[in-house]
Order: structure tokens, then sequence, then C-alpha cells
């Protein structure tokens, strides 16, 4: 800018002004909230001048880097400060450009978003338009629903929805929980599934028969089910679906049914598809193929099964232990034998049962026939099938007994089973009815039959072998070893152990240090066999090792208890084992016991404790002794917060109002809002509390799909998780209160009225009234600080706190001195709205706590206050610092101004500081002077900026106020003149005649007129050629200036006319002059053709004379005319920018006496064909040239 007034001071003219290109040329974008962002405006020069200027910005938010720039080409680097603002509102402003080219204006509008979807957000008014844009574009939804500035949307502002929201945030299953969002909302219906439920029947298939199932779900959103077989021969081709698996709301379950893995006969399966609401199962059943072997052993052709087999060997074995009449089972063996032979005709131990019958059944001959035909075949394969072969022998003796081969079998057997080491225990029961002498020695036999099953041998054969020699010799059962066990077990179930081995068995039992299960089902069988008092000690002494609790044990101790059974704990396991829904007073043996007795875990002493308050007399003697120890345990489990169904029993018999003290009153709260909430289904691990007004949420075990759930308020939301982490609402359950005490629950919170819940309580109905005391608000204040509260429920509270802290102070007229503003200066302001902000900002200014609501302002913004606020605490920060310069204050100065709420401090401020565009500055300034205010160097500066910009529509105003008010600088003052000279002798415009004075004393004072600037002389002497008549003076300083001029060569077609004034030279008089105006850089053409000789046009040198004035002379004689055509460049294309014409002039005073007016005198006459007037002027010229050739002779 100086550079420019100096320049103008001296008279030079910048050779062109730059063209301003601005990118953008106005800016409409959005913003993100809560951020400094930066953007860049690019000024550059379309015709390679340069550019020098300043930008402002008019809003406080948007900040220039750097105010000043200069170049070609320049980046504009500004700031948005987004922070502190909301979604949706629009920072308006424009930048101002004020350059060496002119002042340019670039406005722009940022909308703050909050976030990339905040126009999306906006639109959420209700959860009902969340549900409709979740219909129309899941995906969109669901991307919503993660980002984490989903809670800025409008509907989420609703204590209740937020708080479902963070119950489900951030959980496993994405879609799961869009979909338990929106049905928790109540904007859909859960998805429903519906299916065919009815059996499917398969008859004998061959091949793997495919089919499927079709499921029809109704609505829209997001379901998910899980699809199982609970048998091997349904495969499922998948075991899961989702919507996703749904076309036009149906979809294909396939499965198949694989033959291979079907046994004989019928099987029967069942396909469950479950999803969360529902449960379907469809019944499965297939015949399976006879010959169809799912065993895997590879049975050879012709060979008897096992299943067959084992139908005839438990018919043989129920034989041997004589449990039925030998008749019945012998016919049912004959039956089952012949059934063998005609299935594996080929197998010779069909034929080998078949002759045992006959010899069980004395038909010996018959049995020798039948032995006869499996000769062969036993005999080819003895090697291979030894036991089969013995067999056979052993037969052979029955029919037609031999001593020697009969010795000679026995020591073959023998030799097989010692010698060889073989386990054969077939083999072995044939010894034992071969070989009379082992009889002889029970002990040793009973030895080997234990050697044997320690080797592997489970037969019910040798188990029955052994509970017959067992009655036999009961002296051999010594102990009750695992062999003991299982031949007292078969032995029992064939009725084949006597009473006394029972008793026997019994007391052993009683020694057993561990529990075991099979010594549990023996001892059950005994007792049932024979219902002895030592049995039933036996069966609760298994028991008790084994800390069985069921219902089932139950029966048993309580039976125990029944018969005077005297055994170690089993009054603690009767207690232990107690079920639930027992409906009358323990036996009084055990209520003595524990009467003396408190060994006891919790939940015990609960059982124990819940009985007798419910069902014992509170008068009786045995009651008092439990009194104490049941209050002292209220206590602990109480200290414990430990609830459920029997300590709400003892809690409530055995808590009362005067024990209530602070610690009972700081727990017992608790236990008295407790609900027992159950749910069904079995995928559900964990119950979810979340309230309203809290962040945290509570987790709660569910215990046998039960859970005791303390539950404060109504304001609760109930979430339920799996063992996956998955989180559902819509899950049917039951809610059900624990206790019914409300006067002790009055009691606890008068006693400790500082118990969080309360003190929620508290803050609720403060809320739901309005803050109406002090004690009101400072309740509200300390619950923000001892508690974490929800960010819904904590920004309700900072409003209700804020209003009552405002409308204190609105009532409040003393200022600093009455009302105390510390809570509204020490409250941390970036958890509030901007509307609140504004509110204490305002209250603060209100309450002459200026330096804080400035800072305030300096951190928030401004935008929401009002002006009348604004403008008070404009003036006091003024005169605080001093009338300091600070931008901020400057610019509200300035914004109180424009809205017409200013004093004579602000105007006083903003003369001195302000800097704007022309127009702004202009109308601080008459403002000022209207206000009587002190302006400082305003007037110069608006000067130098008008002169510097060329905006000079107010600048003759300014410049009269400039030399009226204020010491004046001479280089202004000639770059002024310079300047008006400029408008007026090259842009054509009016001057007052001031500005004509000004210049012809500044002329006249200087002797060397070629030191005065050209552009002083240029306006001068054309201001002269305007007038009728100049002064003696005027026409001296007029010769001086145009000699000056013409040695410039500096004409133009007004020189012409100052001819009037001055002698002007001939050479200059007698041509026509056509002058164009245009750009100094520019290359106009201009073509011309004289008329009436010239009928085509050519082109004629134009040449520049001065800045972009162009000016062509040319010599017309009498009666011809000149028509012209001037073609310019612009924006790169040719146009016609101007044309005309000019003809032969010689009436001005004093061009009839020239040469050239003598030659336009004799054409004339020539062309009149007049000779004495052509004789006349050709004498004329004669003498005018001999004059001028004697005057000014040439050498």
């Amino acid at each position: 800018m100086r550079e420019r007034i100096n320049r103008l001071a001296r008279g030079i003219i910048d050779s062109g002004i730059p063209e301003l290109v601005l990118a953008p040329d106005q800016l409409e974008t959005v913003v993100p909230a809560g951020e400094v962002i930066r953007g860049e405006i690019v000024v550059s020069s379309a015709n390679n001048l340069h550019i020098k200027g300043l930008v402002y910005s008019s809003h406080e938010r948007v900040q220039v880097v750097n105010n000043a720039f200069g170049g070609l080409r320049n980046r504009i680097i500004y700031e948005v400060n987004s922070r502190y603002t909301e979604h949706g509102d629009v920072i308006k402003g424009s930048f101002y450009l004020v350059t060496n080219a002119g002042e340019r204006e670039i406005p722009y509008s940022l909308c703050v978003q909050a976030g990339n979807t905040g126009d999306v957000y906006g639109a959420l008014a209700t959860p009902r338009d969340f549900g409709l844009l979740a219909k129309r574009d899941l995906e969109s939804a669901l991307r919503m629903f993660e980002y984490q500035d989903f809670t800025e949307a409008p509907f989420m502002k609703d204590a209740r929805v937020r708080t479902i929201y963070e119950g489900l945030k951030g959980r496993a299953g994405r879609r799961n929980l869009l979909e338990e969002f929106l049905v928790a909302l109540h904007v859909k219906e859960p998805v429903k599934l519906t299916l065919d439920t009815r059996g499917r029947v398969y008859e004998n298939p061959l091949e793997p028969v495919g089919d499927f199932i079709d499921i029809a779900s109704s609505g829209w959103g997001y379901v998910s089910a899980e699809i199982d077989a609970d048998v091997p021969f349904v495969e499922l081709v998948s075991r899961k679906i989702t919507d996703r698996d749904f076309v036009n709301g149906r979809c294909r379950v396939h499965y198949r049914i694989v033959p291979s893995r079907l046994h004989k006969g019928r099987n029967f399966g069942r396909i469950r598809i479950r999803s969360l609401r529902e449960d379907f199962i469809i019944e499965i059943e297939a015949e399976g193929d006879t010959t169809v072997d799912i065993t895997g052993r590879g049975l050879k052709e012709g060979d008897m099964d096992r299943e067959s087999l084992f139908r005839y060997l438990s018919l043989r074995l129920n034989y041997e232990t004589g449990i039925y009449e030998p008749a019945l089972i012998l016919n049912q063996m004959t039956k089952e034998a012949e059934h063998l032979r005609a299935g594996f005709p080929d197998d010779e131990r069909t034929r080998l049962l078949q002759a045992e019958l006959l010899i069980l059944n004395g038909k010996t001959d018959s049995a020798s026939m039948v032995l006869d035909e499996a000769r062969d075949s036993v005999l080819r394969r003895r090697e291979e099938r030894v036991d089969i072969y013995c067999f056979y022998q052993y037969l052979r003796l029955q029919v037609k007994p031999d001593r020697e081969q009969k010795d000679s079998l026995v020591r073959y057997i023998r030799k097989l089973l010692w010698e060889d080491g073989a386990v054969r225990p077939y083999l072995f029961l044939l010894l034992i009815r071969l070989d009379e002498t082992m009889a002889q020695n029970p002990l040793k036999l009973y030895e080997s039959m234990a050697s044997l099953f320690e080797n592997g041998c489970s037969s019910p054969f040798l188990y029955t072998a052994a509970c017959r020699l067992l009655k036999e010799h009961p002296d051999l059962l010594v102990h009750l070893g695992d062999f003991e066990i299982q031949v007292l077990y078969l032995g029992i179930q064939k009725g084949m152990v006597g009473r006394q081995t029972a008793v026997k068995a019994a007391g052993m039992a009683l020694g057993i240090k561990h529990y075991r299960k099979l010594v549990e089902r023996l001892m059950v069988k005994l007792y049932d066999a024979y219902p002895q008092v030592c049995l039933l000690e036996a069966v609760c002494s298994i028991l008790i090792k084994g800390e069985r609790k069921s219902g089932e044990a139950f029966l048993w101790y309580e039976k125990a208890l029944q018969q005077g059974v005297n055994l170690t704990r089993l009054y603690e396991y009767f207690l232990y084992s107690l079920p639930g829904d027992y409906g009358h007073l323990l036996p009084k043996e055990v209520l003595l016991y524990f009467s003396y007795d408190k060994d006891l875990d919790s939940h015990s002493r609960s059982v124990l404790y819940r009985n007798i308050l419910l069902y014992m007399n509170p008068a009786s003697e045995l009651y008092q002794t439990y009194t104490r120890h049941m209050e002292q345990f209220a206590m602990e489990q109480l200290f414990c917060s430990k609830i459920n169904s029997r300590m709400a029993v003892i809690y409530e018999h055995m808590i009362y109002r005067d024990m209530i003290d602070v610690r009972v009153a700081r727990v017992l709260p608790g236990i008295l809002k407790s609900c027992r909430i159950r749910c069904d289904d079995p995928r559900m691990k964990y119950v979810i509390v979340r309230y309203e007004e809290l962040e945290e949420e509570e987790a709660y075990l569910l215990e046998d799909q039960a859970a005791y759930v303390p539950l404060f308020s109504d304001r609760n939301v109930l979430l339920f998780q799996d063992s996956y982490g998955n989180r559902y609402l819509d899950v049917k359950h039951w809610k059900v209160p624990v206790m019914d005490k409300p006067e002790l629950l009055d009691q606890c919170y008068k006693v400790y009225p500082g118990h969080p819940m309360l003190r929620l309580r508290e803050c609720r109905n403060i809320l739901d009234k309005g803050v109406e005391t002090d004690r009101h608000a400072e309740l509200l204040e300390e619950a923000m600080v001892q508690m974490e509260l929800s960010p819904v429920f904590e920004s309700a509270i900072l409003q209700a706190v804020t209003d009552y802290y405002c409308k204190r102070a609105v009532g409040d007229r003393e200022g600093t001195g009455g009302f105390n503003c510390t809570y509204l200066i020490q409250l941390d302001k970036k958890r509030l709205g901007v509307k609140q902000r504004q509110q204490i900002c305002e209250t603060l200014i209100s309450q002459n706590y200026m330096r804080e609501a400035y800072d305030m302002i300096r951190e928030y913004g401004s935008q929401y206050i009002s002006p009348n606020r604004l403008m008070k605490l404009c003036a006091k920060t003024i005169l605080m610092r001093l009338f300091d310069q600070d931008d901020l204050l400057l610019h509200m100065a300035y914004q109180v101004f424009r809205s017409g709420a200013y004093d004579s401090v602000i105007m006083d401020y903003l003369c001195e500081h302000f800097n704007g565009t022309g127009s702004q500055m202009y109308e601080v300034l008459i403002q000022g002077v209207k206000e009587h205010v002190e302006t400082y160097d305003l007037e110069e500066r608006l000067l130098c900026q008008m002169l510097f910009t060329g905006n000079c529509e107010q600048m003759d105003s300014v410049f009269e106020l400039y030399m009226k008010r204020k010491a004046t600088r001479e280089i202004i003052v000639k770059a002024y003149f310079t300047q008006k000279s400029v408008q007026y002798f090259l842009e054509g415009r009016e001057m007052d005649q001031r500005v004509f004075e000004y210049l012809k004393h500044a002329v006249a004072g200087i002797i060397e007129k070629d030191r005065m600037p050209t552009i002083y002389l240029l306006a001068l002497t054309r201001y002269f050629s305007t007038l009728d008549r100049i002064d003696e003076e005027d026409t001296a300083l007029c010769r001086s200036m145009m000699s000056v001029l013409l040695e410039e060569s500096l004409v133009f077609p007004y020189t012409r006319e100052l001819s009037r004034h001055i002698p002007i030279p001939e050479d200059i008089m007698d041509k026509a002059m056509v002058e164009y105006r245009g750009k100094k850089d520019g290359h106009p053409e201009l073509q011309v053709r004289i008329l009436p000789e010239e009928t085509d046009w050519h082109g004629e040198d134009f040449r520049r004379v001065y800045q972009g004035i162009y000016v062509k002379q040319k010599v017309l004689f009498e009666g011809e005319t000149m028509e012209y055509r001037i073609y310019d460049h612009v924006d790169g294309k040719r146009i016609l920018a101007a044309e005309g014409q000019v003809e032969c002039d010689h009436k001005l005073e004093g061009k009839e006496n020239s040469r050239f007016a003598c030659l336009n005198e004799m054409g004339t006459a020539l062309k009149e064909r007049d000779s004495s007037r052509l004789s006349d002027a050709m004498e004329d010229y004669l003498k005018k040239s001999a004059a001028l050739g004697r005057l000014f002779p040439i050498e």
C-alpha cells in the first residue's frame, strides 16, 4: 500500500490493473463438528500483473492465518474452528479482499455436521424415523448404529433409548444388536418363523434320501435359528440360518437320511429348529434294512450276529441262576435256538446249542444225531475255534460218558487255560463242570474266578458261578472288592444272594472310604431285597461319602432318620439335600442337633433358619434358642448383600426398624428392592441391569435360570446375555419382588439419607418439579460429582442447575456484590450445550464478571449472545484493557456496531483499530464523526486504502474530512490529486472545481514544467480545452504545459480545441483525429476508407499515445470523409470495439489562415469551376509560402 501511495504521489500511474481470479468465488461446504480444520482460497492474476492485498474474515470462527498476501498466485490459508458447535449450526460470513485490483467479497456458508452422517442424523427425530431408515437401507442403519457419534442423533437424547443403546453397544453380533434395539424401541415386530412340524417317515431307504424343510418368515429384520439333529442318521446340510438365507420371506433347509447309519428296525430321531423366541421340533422315523450292519464288525456270511446270540445267552443265564421255572426257560430257549438255526444254518454253534437243549430235556439220542451232523465242521476248524471244539467234546461226554475222554478233555482245557495264558472264561466254566476236584478247594476256585475277572473277564456266567460258590461258602466273602461288587450285584438281581450275605456286604460297605456309584446301586438293591436298618445305614453311608445332595438322596436320609439310624453327618446331609418344596417343620432331632452344633455353611444355615421361621412356634423354647443365631446370621448375610428366597424370609423376620443404623441402611435398601428374575431360556447366563440415570451397569449370574437383582427404580432396562457375550432384550422372563417392607426402606433413607439410590430418586424428583432452592441445586451438583451419571441424565441436571442459577442472577440487580456466580464460573462448560453456554455467558455479563465472560466467548464463541449483552461486555473489556488492540474484541465491537448496539467507547475503539473494506471503514468513520469521538488516523487509513484499491466512491468526502480534521501529509495529498487526475483524464469522470484549482496552483508553482506529473498536465490542459475563455495567467500556464506535452508528442483530439486559447502547430490543426481508449498492453487494429474515393477498407497504423489511449491523425481535404473501424481482442476474441467517421473541418478559429486551408479553398474553387476564386486562393497560398520562406529560411 505504501508503495502504491508513493507512486501516485510522484504521478506514476500503474500500467494496468491485475485481473483477479478467485477460486472459489464463494464457499458452501460442510465442516465436522468439534474440530479445527484448514482450507484455502487461491487468488491469482489472469493478466500476469502482481497482486498485493489484505484479507479479512467477518466471522470469529473463521480466521485467516496470514492476512497479507502478494504475488501472481496466492494461497490464502484459513482455519475454521467448529469446536463446541452443534450439528446443524451454520457459520455464515465473508472473506473481504482489499487488493490493488479492488475489493472483492467471497461469501461463505459452512454447515456444521456431526460425523460423516450428520445430515442423516438430523432427520432422525424419533425412533420411528430410525426404524424406517433400517427398513429402507439396513446396511446403512447398521453402519450408523456402530458409529461413535450415533448418540448425536436427536432421538438418542431420550434417556431410555440411550440406556438401551449403551447396553447393546460394542457387543458381539452387530445385526442381532440392531434387531434387539429396534424391537426394544417398539418400531418393529420381531421376525417370526413358521414351518410344518408334522412328523416324517422314511420306509426302508436303501440309498441316501434327500429332503428339506420349508421355513417362512414374517416381517423384516434380523433372525437367526440353530438347527440340530439328535441322531446320526439325519445329516444336516447347514446347522444355522439367518435372515440372509431367506429369499422373499422363505428359506429351505436341506437334510439327508443316511441308510448306513440306521440299525435294523425302526429308528427315531428329531430335528430341532430353535431361534431366540421360537422352538420347533420335527419327529423323524426311518425303517432300517435288516441286512445292514452298523456295528462295523464285519460279520462273515453265515455267522450269527451278537444281538441274536445275546437273546439266547440271556435265557441261558436265567436257566443257570434258576430265577424262573426250568421248563419255562427251556421252552423259550428251544424257540430261540430254532430261530437261530433257521437264521444261521451254516453256523455250527446253532447245532451245538440245539444239542445241549436236547440233553437238558433228556433227549440224548436226538442230541447224538445233532452232534454227528456237526462233527465234521467242528473238527475241521478245531484249531481256530477251540472253544467250540471243547464245547462239542463236552456235549459228547454228556451223551456218552467216557472217563478217559473226560480226563483227556480236562487236561486239554487246563493246558489252554494255564499253559497258554489265554483268558477263556467259557473254557473255565466247562472245566468246573468237568473237573470235580475243583469244588474240593472252594477258596482256590474263588481266587481263580477273581483272577479271571482281574484279567478282563466280565462274563455274567462267571459272576453266576462265583455267586453260587459264595452262597455255598459265605466265608469266602472277606472284603467288598470290584469282583465281589459285580458278583453280588448280579446275584441280587437274579435272586441268588441270601440275607446273611447281604448283611455281611452291608457291613463291609460301611468300611469303604470312597464313594462308588456301583456300590450305591448294590446297597440299594440289597435294601430293596432285605429292608433292614443295617442296609439302610450302608446306603446312607455311601451317599454321604459321595456327598449326594439330590432329592433322591434326601429320601434315603429321611428314611434313615425315621428308622433311627445313627450315622455321622447324617443330619447335615439331610439338611443339605432338603428340597425347596419341603413344607413342614424339620424333625425335632435335627433341630436339637443343630441347636448345639452350628458348624454349617451359609446355604445350609439359610435352609435351616427359613424352616424354623416358617414352621416353628416362636413361643417355643427351641425357637428362642435359635433366635440370637438367626439374627446374627441375618446381619452377616445382610452386610454381604446376600439375597435369595430363603434369605428374604430370614430378613423379613429378623430385621426390625430399631436394628437399622447407618451401616445397615447402606446395604439394606438393595435387599429390600431385590426382585427374583427367572428366565427359562437355558442359553441366557446373565441378567444385565442398566438404569436410565447411571452410566455403569450391573451383571447378575443366572443360577438355575434365576437371579436376584436389586431394582431401585422403574426407569431400568433389563438385558440378558448368553455365554458368547451376545445380548438380548426381548427375552421372556418373570420378575417378582422378593420382599415388601416399605417401612424398613423409609427408615433406611431416614437414617442414611446419603444412600446413592435415595439421592438418585431425589434428583429425579427435583428435575420433575424443577429446582426451587439452593439446597436442590447443591444436591444436583453433588450427584454429578459423586456419581457416575449417564450423559443424558447429567445433561438434564446441568440444564436444570444452570437455569436455576441464571434465573437467580437475573433477579439480582446488585452486581458482583449480590449474587455469587462461583458455580457458573467453575463449571466445566465443555459438557454443556451451545444454548446453555450462551445463557451462562449472558448471566456472567449481567453480573459484571467480564473477564470470565470474555474467556468463555474466546473459547466457545458469541453467536447466540444478544447484542445488548455483547455491547456491555465490549465496552467494559475495552476499558479494562485500556483500549489495547485485541482481534476478538475488535470483531465483537464491530459486530455490535453493525447491530446498532454501541456507545462512545466502542466507537472510539473502532476508530482507533478497525480495518476492513472501504465501505465498512467509511461507515465507522461517518458514525464516529457524528458521535464526536476521536477518529485517530482513520481518515488517513481509509483514504490510503481507497487510493490503493481504486474504490473511490466516497474518496472526496473522506479527503475533505482528512483536510479539515487532521494534520495532512503531502505525499497522501499528492496521491489523492493524482488519482483525481486519472479519474478525470482517463476515466472521464466529472471533477470538482477545487481539484483544478489545486492542479493550477501546483503546476504554476513549478518553473520546470517537465518535472510535473504528466497526468497533471493532461488533466489541466483538457480542462482548459473545455472552457470558452481563460485569463492571461491561465493562458501562459496552458502555453507552458502544451510545450511540454507537444515535445513528448502527447497530442489528442482535445489539443485542437486549445487553439482558441493558444497557438497550436498547423500540422496538428490540419489533421482529423480518431481516438480510442483501450488497454495499455493491447493491440487494437484500425481500418479506414476515405470517401468518396475509396470503397475498400485498409489498415492504418494506430499509435498508443498515453496509457491505453490510441490516436490516429489523418489529413483530409475538403469534401472527404474518413470512415473507421477499430478491432480489439477481449478474452482472446477479436471484436469490433468502435466505429465512426470524421470529416475535413477547417472552421475552427485560427485554422482558416493555414496553407492547408488555402489548398482546400483551391480545391473547392476548382470543383465549382470558379476561376476567379481559384486565382485568389493560389495567389494567397504563394504569398504565405514566400513569407514563411523569408521568415524561416532553410539552409
